[in-house]
């Protein structure tokens, strides 16, 4: 017979057991409300629920025909229904016994009298709580509704397990873990938490040799080990495969992270008496409590930290999430969220910088440059989110987000009545490389009613030599749909004329460092010559980016390059500027001016 000491014991390993699981209250799972609403059904009941019971209350993460979440666990029948440790637990009328009649349910209006419950073990043989129904009349289930209500409950139990919880581990899945790390760094009592994520070395090749059932008895003795080491006020969880997590509370010392590596170094024993000694890529980040950062932003953060650790070959390493990784993800937070249309990340706007044809005196296109503007980082240049956004895989909705403003301000200058200009875009490599990016251009261009000739991508002479046969069909489908074709920064790569040669192409843009001070160096002048050869050979416009000075306008004068971009006529305009601009232009458009007068046209757009 169990002593009150072991009672108390088993008592705290149940409840222990329950934080495995982690239902959120506000939005109740539609499998486990599905099962209540069969069982309340089929049984011909009024009102049921799933309960889990902890020491002193009853959680009820779903319920059917009545609204409650939590109760005292010595006034709910769920509890009587725990401590009997049976399977099947009934109260035929809850008005027969003083007991049962003092429970609200039956003492309180509309008197709830016949309650029938199954009670859920989990995986491990924990009581984890029951499902229950109950009807408004006193009445006794027979052996068929019995049989039922037990099915009924392992489907329960079976949702728990394979959604919050990981079977071959017995710890919290994913899910749980973010959810039981959300509650805990909002109400824990601890000035500091570490979040930690694990990734070991080696354990694929225990798959490949020794098969899935070593593989899965290595990952429960890992686990095994995380669980003691982390301790039971501690959270740890399994992220699938060979990835583990875990969140302490109170401050963590370097021995204690060492040790964590200590534990994972032993090594495991494996079929046929041999052993494997597995390493890890321990990543952590410190934060303080209260903590508004979101948990799964914390759990992102320890993963990039492990990440960025290199080979493990001799003993595993631990790396902490720094100053600069930790701007890195608030970073890349944003930008998802100003991707996703969240107001809080600031907002995406477009500018446009003109392209003059100065001896023509005209207007002869727009290059479509993207800002941020946060609302505590102020203006976020495109050389810091660009990259990120290409690194981080968010370049391609990047790219499409761009085109769509810039079809859309198109589309509502032409409503306006306004000159038509091509407008210049640049996509990044995965971008142009993308299967569903003409496709989506073609979508774009048929909701703004938009012909393709009006718009022009750039491909950087770096992005053609490193793809050119992929970049090369995607090229051909682009042009198929009407658009330009123009090599951007020209002559800072490595100035392949075979990969140029490959590729059909409308405009070529000379980098601004061989037009910025082209008139007082014979060297640059050289260079500009031989970018200047190359496009006459091609057939292709050039255009010379940068231009900021009257002495260079001079030079390339005299060179017959007439088409430029720059400062020296106009910065970047939003678009307000350039409906007044295009305005001014359709104005003037037949009006002879010198090159002074074309300046003044930008001067007030």
């Amino acid at each position: 017979m169990e002593t009150r000491i072991e009672q108390d014991d088993s008592e705290q390993r149940r409840v222990q057991e329950l934080s495995r699981y982690e239902l959120a209250l506000d939005k109740p799972d539609p499998q486990l409300r599905f099962i209540v609403e069969l069982a309340v059904r089929t049984m011909g009941a009024d009102i049921g629920g799933v309960s889990l019971v902890y020491r002193s209350h009853i959680w009820l993460p779903v319920t059917v025909g009545i609204t409650v979440r939590e109760v005292d666990r010595c006034e709910s029948f769920c509890g009587e229904a725990v401590a009997s440790e049976h399977d099947f637990f009934e109260i035929e009328d809850g008005l027969a016994e003083d007991w049962s009649a003092a429970k609200p349910l039956v003492r309180r209006e509309p008197h709830y009298r016949h309650y029938a419950a199954v009670t859920l073990y989990g995986n491990r043989g924990y009581l984890l709580g029951t499902l229950w129904v109950m009807w408004l009349a006193p009445g006794r289930l027979d052996d068929a509704q019995r049989t039922m209500l037990h099915g009924l409950g392992r489907l329960v139990t079976d949702t728990l397990e394979l959604r919050y919880s990981d079977a071959i581990t017995g710890m919290c899945n994913r899910g749980a873990f973010v959810q039981h790390l959300q509650q805990a760094k909002i109400g824990a009592e601890a000035q500091e938490m570490t979040v930690g994520y694990i990734d070991l070395s080696g354990f694929h090749q225990i798959n490949e040799v020794y098969g899935r059932a070593a593989g899965n008895a290595t990952l429960a003795e890992i686990a095994g080990r995380v669980i003691g080491w982390a301790g039971p006020d501690n959270l740890v969880g399994h992220l699938g495969g060979d990835r583990f997590c875990f969140a302490l509370l109170g401050p963590t010392s370097t021995d204690r992270l060492q040790a964590l590596c200590r534990t994972i170094d032993v090594p495991v024993m494996l079929p046929g008496e041999r052993t494997q000694v597995l390493r890890a890529r321990i990543g952590f980040v410190r934060e303080k409590l209260p903590s508004h950062m979101a948990a799964a932003a914390l759990l992102d953060m320890a993963e990039t930290a492990a990440a960025s650790i290199g080979d493990v070959d001799s003993f595993s390493v631990t790396r902490e999430y720094g100053s600069e990784m930790r701007e890195r993800s608030c970073f890349l937070h944003d930008l998802a969220g100003v991707l996703e249309g969240h107001p809080d990340a600031g907002e995406l706007s477009m500018h446009y910088q003109p392209q003059v044809n100065f001896a023509k005196q005209k207007l002869i296109g727009l290059e479509a440059l993207v800002r941020w503007e946060h609302p505590e980082r102020g203006t976020v240049p495109p050389a810091t989110f660009v990259p990120l956004a290409e690194s981080s895989g968010n370049s391609y909705a990047l790219d499409l987000h761009v085109m769509r403003q810039v079809c859309r301000d198109m589309r509502g200058w032409a409503d306006a009545g306004l000159p038509q200009v091509p407008v210049s875009l640049n996509f990044s490599r995965s971008s142009l490389l993308h299967p569903g990016l003409p496709e989506a251009i073609a979508a774009l261009l048929e909701e703004h009613a938009l012909p393709g000739a009006l718009l022009e991508v750039e491909v950087t002479e770096s992005q053609l030599l490193e793809a050119p046969e992929a970049l090369g069909e995607r090229v051909a489908a682009l042009r198929e749909l009407g658009l330009r074709i123009a090599i951007d920064d020209f002559g800072i790569g490595y100035s392949n004329l075979d990969a140029i040669g490959s590729l059909p192409f409308d405009r070529l843009k000379v980098d601004r460092r061989f037009v910025h001070g082209v008139a007082d160096s014979a060297v640059t002048a050289s260079l500009f010559r031989l970018i200047q050869g190359v496009a006459e050979v091609s057939d292709a416009e050039l255009l010379c980016e940068g231009l900021e000075r009257q002495v260079d306008l001079d030079w390339l004068r005299h060179q017959h390059a007439y088409c430029v971009q720059g400062w020296y006529f106009c910065s970047a305009l939003p678009p307000q500027g350039v409906e007044h601009l295009l305005r001014a232009w359709g104005q003037r458009a037949r009006q002879t001016v010198q090159d002074g007068d074309v300046r003044e046209l930008f001067a007030n757009p």
